[in-house]
């Protein structure tokens, strides 16, 4: 079942940002997207995720036969793409731990309290965090590395089919940079299909991507 996206025109407040972009993205491939400020990178992938402000306008949106282009965004979400925001958005007074076990268990089907508890300390040792991270206000009380790191590591903990990331690399330092890497890697070697916005020529490298794509 392949992510597509097929001649998408995409507009926000009614201006069209891009035009006519189409791709397909495979279980297991990482394809990049690459761009100057202002091409519409982003605007591509709240687009996909039906978030508010912007949409396709013409083309479609499709995983596998199925149309996404007019979803909610929970339906995108609950169909396995997972989007890494550029600019994480914060949510006072809920914390990253109880993120992480809704998220479980709406996306996942987890609702075993203990499970859901395992699963999180075990992402977090993977990705070298603390435990006490998950304690962390969402976003609110978090640098902008630790934003970038909170979103990789929903990434791990929900395995989704699919991954859009937005500058995922951006504010990490090189260790990080590799331990995302790592991260990516291992997803891709067990079948999630990723895209993904970096401005970093060597970050790109090191993902080993299946296709390069500029938008001009």
């Amino acid at each position: 079942m392949n992510l597509v996206v097929d001649h998408c025109s995409v507009a926000r407040a009614g201006k069209t940002i891009l035009s006519d972009i189409s791709f397909i993205c495979a279980p297991g491939e990482l394809i990049v997207i690459r761009g100057k400020n202002g091409a519409g990178k982003s605007s591509l992938f709240a687009a996909m995720m039906g978030l508010p402000g912007v949409e396709i306008v013409s083309g479609d949106f499709r995983i596998g036969d199925m149309s996404y282009r007019s979803k909610k965004t929970h339906e995108i979400a609950r169909a396995g793409i997972f989007l890494a925001h550029q600019e994480p958005p914060a949510i006072d007074g809920v914390s990253l731990g109880v993120v992480a076990r809704a998220a479980l268990e709406t996306m996942c089907g987890i609702t075993d309290v203990p499970e859901a508890q395992h699963r999180i300390r075990e992402t977090l040792i993977e990705l070298g965090l603390p435990e006490d991270f998950a304690h962390k206000t969402l976003n609110l009380s978090m640098s902008g590395g630790e934003k970038k790191r909170a979103e990789l590591f929903q990434l791990v903990l929900l395995q989704p089919k699919f991954a859009l990331l937005d500058e995922i690399d951006s504010g990490l330092d090189a260790a990080s940079c590799s331990i995302a890497a790592s991260a990516i890697a291992k997803l891709r070697s067990e079948g999630t299909g990723f895209v993904v916005v970096t401005h970093s020529d060597a970050f790109a490298e090191v993902l080993n991507p299946t296709r390069v794509i500029e938008l001009r």
